[in-house]
């Protein structure tokens, strides 16, 4: 969830009724001298999108990440880099669902005049809570390329450092920095003139360097970074390996390495795909408003960005099927459960065999041992 009227200068010019109503005393009208609302411009496109694709998507993905953090969460899945995914689905489902009280009031009632605490709503949730924790999942995705780079190329390294109290640490973090980070928009103010909206004024000060800032830390940093571990995976997936002949077991560990390898590449991929043509927009929009004061038109600008977060919560929800395909530990986890679900208390330990003996063959996401990892170095 990114800037949802990022860069808009000013409203619609004023209106002035004082030439046609001599009950007007002042040059121009103020929504908040008088009915206390504000407008809040909405385009047609945006109440088919915000009003009724994004819920549905949205619940569609939390729900699909309640099954990732149960089917991740189980005591033999418990990994630092299942626990990754886990605060992955966290903060991606959060980031939808703090958008949806305002969405459903402003979007699907077709609600343009908003009181002064239903704007501040909507605008801190959208572009302040929502944003800090999109920027939670961007760093999150980061520190799971990171690891398995490690895993990858520094295995001892990765053993030693890659544990899940460490993890979690790490997250913990990440997630006080994010909301430090976006702190600006809690802070500034949403309504003037009687609109509803972000306005960079003249000169920008704080609100520039806070543009700049969100550039670079969520999304120029993190993009080339995941590039970088993007390119280092996928050079070590291509890689094949060594004619000798190896024992089944080793065999079926290198192969194993090789499903975690390919399904963290996925994972990533499918983050870059709606975040790198976002930032190069991001950057284009900065350059035009600091070189020639100038921005794209203000539909074009909700356009980009009803694209870009469609974009961004089918990601979101295509980690589900990747983890269902690569890891087959996960999905018959979730087979098990949801027949569970269905059946009577007596057959419950039956399915639990079942599942356990399906961990033989699994894909699971689990930290390569040291031993292991000099078998695979070899």
């Amino acid at each position: 969830m990114e800037d949802i009227q990022t860069y808009e200068l000013s409203p619609e010019p004023h209106i002035n009724h004082s030439d046609t109503d001599p009950t007007f005393g002042y040059d121009y009208y103020s929504f908040d001298d008088y009915y206390h609302e504000h407008v809040y411009s909405i385009f047609d496109f945006e109440i088919v999108i915000y009003g009724y694709i994004w819920p549905v998507l949205v619940i569609i993905t939390c729900l699909c990440n309640c099954l990732v953090i149960v089917g991740f969460l189980r005591k033999h899945m418990r990994t630092s880099a299942n626990i990754i995914l886990v605060f992955i689905a966290i903060s991606d489902s959060l980031t939808g669902l703090v958008t949806l009280p305002a969405t459903f009031y402003v979007y699907s009632r077709e609600q343009m005049l908003l009181s002064k605490d239903w704007c501040n709503a909507t605008m801190i949730t959208r572009l302040y809570i929502a944003r800090a924790f999109h920027t939670i999942s961007v760093w999150i995705t980061v520190l799971l390329g990171f690891q398995r780079f490690l895993h990858v190329r520094h295995p001892a390294v990765a053993n030693r450092w890659c544990t899940i109290k460490k993890t979690i640490g790490i997250v913990a973090v990440m997630y006080v920095l994010s909301f430090l980070l976006h702190m600006y928009h809690a802070f500034d103010i949403k309504t003037s003139d009687g609109f509803c909206h972000w306005e960079l004024k003249e000169p920008c000060g704080w609100g520039c360097a806070y543009i700049w800032a969100s550039f670079i830390l969520g999304h120029a940093i993190p993009c080339v970074a995941l590039v970088a571990f993007s390119t280092l995976m996928l050079r070590s997936v291509s890689q094949e390996p060594g004619s000798i002949s190896v024992d089944n077991n080793v065999r079926r560990r290198r192969e194993q390495n090789r499903n975690m390898t390919i399904a963290i590449l996925l994972i990533v991929v499918i983050f870059l795909i709606p975040e790198l043509p976002y930032g190069l927009f991001y950057l284009l929009t900065m350059i035009l408003k600091l070189s020639v004061q100038k921005i794209l038109p203000l539909r074009t600008n909700r356009i980009i960005h009803a694209t870009y977060e469609l974009a961004l919560v089918l990601s979101f929800h295509l980690n589900f099927w990747v983890y269902c395909v690569m890891i087959r530990s996960f999905r018959s986890g979730i087979t098990t459960l949801l027949k569970m679900a269905r059946c009577k208390e007596g057959t419950l330990s039956e399915l639990e065999r079942e599942r356990t003996s399906s961990q033989n063959m699994s894909y699971e996401l689990v930290v390569v041992s040291e031993r292991e990892a000099e078998v695979f170095e070899m």
